[in-house]
């Protein structure tokens, strides 16, 4: 299991798309997408599968506020996706790191568990 606080060697040479103010998964593409979205600090995910699987993203804030959380896709595959909506603190070197998986109700084994990536709270 990746956790994000173990998973900060991984970011370097992580594929990751970027375009305007997102920073958006690619390699769990068929299973799920995750994003985040500096332009109102959202987190982005869609489940992609009809596995009777959530898809998740599991943050963690680099801002000093030590804030940790997930967004969940729980309504079933090809529905439209979940957007949650944080509050960072924004500043030029201010960042989120982030990792999706899926997994069987809200405790269930993480699968499908993406790379790390970080998405830049003030964009760059």
């Amino acid at each position: 299991m990746l956790t994000i606080a173990g998973a900060a060697a991984l970011i370097t040479g992580t594929p990751a798309s970027a375009a305007g103010t997102k920073t958006c998964a690619t390699d769990q593409g068929a299973v799920y997408d995750i994003c985040f979205d500096s332009d109102g600090d959202k987190f982005i995910v869609n489940d992609l599968r009809s596995d009777g699987m959530r898809a998740v993203v599991k943050w963690k804030a680099m801002d000093g506020s030590g804030r940790v959380g997930q967004c969940a896709d729980t309504d079933g595959a090809f529905n439209a996706a979940e957007v949650c909506n944080y509050d960072f603190a924004e500043g030029r070197n201010n960042y989120v790191l982030f990792t999706g998986f899926a997994q069987k109700g809200p405790r269930g084994e993480q699968q499908f568990i993406s790379f790390t990536y970080t998405g830049y709270i003030s964009p760059r």
